[in-house]
């Protein structure tokens, strides 16, 4: 039978010493982690409501990656952040859109950055692949700019932009050589294809006139070639040709050509220039 020994008044003494020694390093224990935790809460707050966060003086922690047409100065123009200002103030989408509508900016991504604060901006540009030379230039226009009436940019997917709006271009981003007469809205759908055909050319084409719907005409260096009524299907055919009319163009006996037609690829045609009055006038 086991034997239950009663505890001496020392043990029961020693007993409830250890237990209030235990009880009182949990207490303290808890009271350190709620202290903690209320320093960790004021903190924080403290930190977003302090001037710490403001984007500080000036346009240095705006930093801006993949804008190699537009100079820096005319993205913050565009931004047009106010400062100081919070990081939280700022608004991603809000600044996307803003660039978007008034440069040609196809994409961007907006990244708010606290340690240290700041705001990255990454740009996708539309990069211009031809200047436009309008139909019925008019620089006076009060109304807003048209490919028409105003010269511009356009890019490789038809979005164009008035030349008046491209102020804020690099001094070291040069522009684009080739040259489009008679562009217009309309034509926006149709101008990837037509600049992917140009572009694939066997011949530099140096100018496009869109001007006439019946004719597209292309400035190339053999001359000048009439293809007819625009047609995507044909157009590289009728590209093709070009390298075999070169000694039309080059050889210096043959008679001076006005235009070579190839609006029936099958069966080019070429115009002749006149020859001056004086030439043919009977002495």
């Amino acid at each position: 039978m086991t034997n239950l020994a009663t505890p001496s008044p020392e043990e029961l003494s020693e007993r409830r010493r250890t237990l209030k020694q235990q009880r009182r390093r949990r207490n303290l224990q808890h009271f350190w982690r709620v202290l903690a935790i209320s320093g960790l809460a004021l903190g924080a707050i403290w930190l977003i409501r302090n001037p710490f966060w403001l984007l500080l003086r000036g346009r240095d922690q705006v930093i801006l990656e993949g804008n190699e047409m537009l100079a820096d100065d005319a993205v913050h123009d565009l931004l047009a952040i106010e400062y100081p200002q919070r990081i939280f103030d700022i608004e991603p989408d809000h600044l996307i859109e803003q660039l978007q509508q008034q440069a040609p900016i196809a994409d961007a991504q907006v990244d708010r950055q606290l340690f240290p604060p700041r705001v990255e901006i990454i740009l996708q540009e539309r990069i211009p692949v031809a200047v436009t030379i309008p139909s019925r230039p008019d620089p006076g226009a009060v109304d807003e700019p048209t490919p028409i009436s105003q010269p511009g940019l356009l890019d490789s997917e038809g979005y164009w932009l008035a030349q008046s709006f491209a102020a804020g271009l690099n001094q070291d981003f040069d522009l684009p050589t080739l040259k489009v007469r008679g562009f217009h809205a309309r034509y926006q759908l149709q101008w990837p294809l037509l600049y992917e055909a140009m572009q694939a050319s066997p011949v530099a084409i140096q100018e496009i006139d869109l001007r006439s719907p019946n004719n597209l005409i292309v400035q190339t260096a053999i001359g000048t070639i009439h293809l007819g009524v625009y047609d995507a299907r044909r157009l590289p055919e009728q590209l093709a040709i070009l390298p075999q009319l070169r000694q039309l163009t080059e050889d210096p006996e043959a008679p001076r050509i006005d235009y070579i037609d190839l609006a029936n690829p099958q069966v080019p045609a070429v115009k002749l220039s006149e020859p001056p009055e004086s030439a043919t006038a009977t002495p």
